[in-house]
């Protein structure tokens, strides 16, 4: 049984699986949505779960109603992982991304009653190519990954311990940004990268004439670009918002959706 989180990286791994002959043999639990962002308290429980859901719900725009879906999805792969055989050895796909280490620590804490043998497949590698997540990996290069790593790395009880500390840490914590650093997740403030999304806009700005209104999704293309981070455009699309509020940027348009509204920095007025 494959754990993976995201459904990009799903897709690419039922190809890679499927071009190895294996996909009927091998099955896939993927945890949709992003985990470096949000609140993670009680995330094992159903409460915890819906607690997150309407954090989102009030925090981001949902105009496809795409919050609700995901929410279903992850309960479903919940209930599948729950239903996992002993005897079936499990591999969580989780590369150097708070995201991505944020989930493995979480499986791991669903899966603690169980006595599966449990690996660990770290796709991120030194080479030339730095993913920022497993979803950025082409199903060619999943393929390769899985046939070097994937049962070498099983975790020891002693790991897998740690992990579970790191998870209660993170499930006690009231933050809702996470970053990855050191080869550690650490939580941040919600505002931690308010300062590059005004830089990012500047730029952009002094491009344009300084009473020029930036479609909204420009602005945030232009901070994911530069961006190590996996957290996503809605994080980055509440925080603008969250600025405008403030006063740091001027709003024409309705913002229920980021490709509705246009936003420029006051301060260039």
């Amino acid at each position: 049984m494959h754990i993976v989180f995201g459904l990009s990286v799903a897709g690419s791994l039922k190809m890679a699986l499927k071009q190895a002959g294996k996909a009927d043999q091998e099955d896939i639990i993927a945890f949709p949505g992003i985990l470096s962002i949000g609140p993670l308290s009680r995330l094992e429980t159903k409460e915890g779960r819906m607690k997150r859901y309407e954090w989102m719900k009030e925090h981001f725009n949902d105009y496809d109603d795409e919050l609700k879906e995901q929410y279903n999805r992850f309960e479903e792969e919940i209930y599948r992982l729950d239903g996992i055989q002993e005897h079936v050895p499990v591999i969580i796909w989780a590369g150097d991304n708070a995201h991505e280490q944020t989930g493995l620590r979480f499986a791991l804490k669903l899966l603690h009653h169980k006595t599966n043998d449990i690996f660990h497949l770290n796709t991120s590698s030194k080479g030339a190519i730095v993913y920022r997540h497993s979803g950025e990996i082409l199903p060619d290069k999943l393929g390769v990954l899985y046939e070097k790593r994937a049962f070498k790395s099983r975790m020891s009880q002693g790991g897998k311990l740690r992990y579970l500390m790191e998870w209660e840490e993170l499930s006690g914590s009231k933050n809702v940004l996470r970053t990855w650093k050191n080869k550690k997740i650490k939580s941040e403030e919600e505002n931690f990268f308010d300062a590059l999304i005004i830089d990012r806009a500047t730029k952009l700005q002094n491009r344009h004439s300084k009473k020029d209104f930036i479609i909204c999704t420009r602005v945030v293309g232009e901070v994911l670009g530069h961006l190590d981070e996996y957290i996503g455009d809605e994080f980055i699309e509440y925080r603008i918002r969250e600025l405008i509020y403030k006063g740091v940027f001027e709003i024409k348009g309705v913002p229920k959706a980021m490709r509705y509204y246009s936003v420029r920095l006051a301060s260039f007025i």
